[in-house]
């Protein structure tokens, strides 16, 4: 498929439009959730991806799977979660409503959705070998038959911060090599149920934020970081677990990038991982300051990418 771009826009979940049944728009009105006719897919060329996105924690809540990373977090630390002091335990039940997801997505005209599958509602306990819930499969395999009914491709990510609670507890998570195999028959699973379907998959998104926010600054799950930063924090140390929760994420991305290419070759789909990206720009010309440019570069990107020096 050919497109110059992928345009993500975060879906508004029906939740929040509930009771407004008429799509129409007039003219002069201010823009609201139903004025979709005055930014759509139609705006753009046929060969652009005109895509919104969702992660599941955020919008399909917290029934019908086990828990998460994030649940123990915004429930141990409320104030961790914004000023609302929200958690994800209903959210906009996108695991009820998908299918108004799905027409607001219409409305759009929307040609991509990228969502993420969540761990513990296939998995409820992390490990294949623990058993398999079959209504998580069935509400995926829904949501993705009905995209693609819709003309809109799925782009799917793995992981999006919300490992099951159970890995975390026994062996804190990312922080031990035996994610890397659990990462991995997870993803074979998904690979094996989703791949005849879905062709753009995500390994792990930005790889940049769960070793900072998670593991060195004690503000994202779980909440891992020194006492001495945040006395709140449940353990942790950020001055060595940031590099060490980096370093496991490429190996597990590079082992489910590896099973994909080899045992799912023949499926004819791509895959990779999500960065986050910054622009950095020297102070002025001086030779430190490009230097300091180069060095903030290598702590951001060169984690994660080779960087060329400009």
């Amino acid at each position: 498929m050919k497109f110059h771009w992928f345009a993500l826009a975060f879906l508004l979940a029906v939740a929040t439009c509930k009771g407004q049944e008429d799509y129409t728009c007039e003219e002069n009105e201010p823009f609201h959730c139903n004025q979709t006719s005055r930014f759509n897919g139609k705006s753009f060329g046929e060969d652009f991806i005109f895509g919104v996105a969702s992660s599941a924690y955020q919008i399909e809540g917290g029934r019908g799977r086990g828990l998460n990373i994030w649940d123990g977090f915004t429930h141990r630390y409320p104030e961790k979660g914004g000023a609302d002091l929200k958690n994800g335990d209903t959210t906009c039940d996108a695991y009820t409503y998908w299918q108004k997801d799905l027409d607001v997505m219409d409305q759009l005209n929307a040609t991509g959705y990228r969502f993420s599958f969540a761990w513990s509602r296939i998995l409820p306990q992390g490990k294949r070998s623990r058993g398999v819930n079959q209504d998580g499969i069935d509400y995926y395999n829904s949501l993705i038959d009905g995209l693609i009914a819709r003309n809109i491709t799925p782009f799917v990510t793995l992981f999006h911060w919300d490992l099951p609670q159970t890995l975390q507890d026994e062996y804190e998570g990312f922080l031990n090599r035996p994610i890397i195999d659990d990462f991995k028959y997870y993803a074979d699973l998904y690979f094996e149920k989703f791949g005849d379907r879905v062709k753009h998959w995500i390994t792990i998104n930005q790889l940049y934020t769960v070793p900072t926010r998670g593991y060195a600054l004690g503000t994202d799950a779980p909440g891992r970081c020194s006492r001495t930063h945040d006395i709140t924090c449940y353990g942790g140390n950020s001055s060595t677990e940031p590099y060490i929760v980096a370093h496991n994420q490429l190996l597990a991305h590079a082992t489910v990038v590896d099973l994909y290419r080899t045992k799912y070759k023949d499926q004819g789909g791509m895959i990779g991982p999500v960065m986050i990206t910054r622009g950095f720009l020297p102070f002025d010309d001086t030779p430190e300051s490009k230097e300091a440019t180069y060095r903030s570069k290598e702590f951001f990107h060169g984690w994660y990418v080779h960087i060329k020096d400009d």
